[in-house]
């Protein structure tokens, strides 16, 4: 299937997951993510806003928070995305796309000591991602060094995606009820 046609039918069963089980999963999803030792480890996290039925984020950018790491968070710029540090979720607005970015201040250029949590449609066994079809991950993927981490349901893990040379393989995929 091309990713188009994967595209459709994940952000379809996502969709269609209830709100009951929703919540148990980004709950399970959340533990397994601040009990992993590359973000206990980290001194900065990279975290995208959750839209509504994306694995909830906002639990995770408030513990992080809490804890003292550093989070930043994207903002689309052109065609690229670019971090920045937030303090609260006070510190985000509605912006491109109807997704809360934050309000622009410093960009984050130093990416020592970070992970990345990045969303998607569907993810594969062998880790490769389904984005929304607008590469803003995979140009900014392409240059960082950090551990790259995805989180989706379980309902959206396939058998193998078709990836291509702009397609960036992630090192780790968290879903409830497992991890790859």
């Amino acid at each position: 299937m091309n990713k188009k046609v994967l595209r459709e039918k994940y952000l379809n069963l996502r969709k269609n997951i209830n709100k009951e089980n929703k919540r148990k999963y980004d709950n399970d999803i959340f533990n397994k993510v601040i009990n992993l030792e590359e973000y206990k480890e980290s001194k900065l996290v990279l975290i995208y806003v959750s839209l509504k039925y994306e694995v909830d984020t906002f639990k995770l950018i408030e513990h992080t928070l809490n804890i003292a790491k550093k989070v930043a968070v994207p903002k689309c710029e052109g065609d690229n995305i670019v971090f920045y540090e937030i303090k609260s979720l006070k510190d985000l607005e509605e912006g491109s796309f109807r997704i809360l970015e934050p309000k622009a201040n410093k960009p984050i250029t130093d990416f020592n000591n970070s992970i990345c949590i990045i969303p998607g449609v569907a993810f594969d066994k062998q880790n490769n991602r389904i984005g929304y079809g607008k590469g803003f991950y995979d140009r900014f993927l392409k240059n960082y060094k950090g551990i790259k981490i995805g989180l989706t349901y379980r309902e959206c893990i396939c058998d193998k995606i078709d990836s291509d040379i702009n397609d960036i393989k992630l090192d780790k995929v968290i879903f409830n009820g497992g991890k790859l």
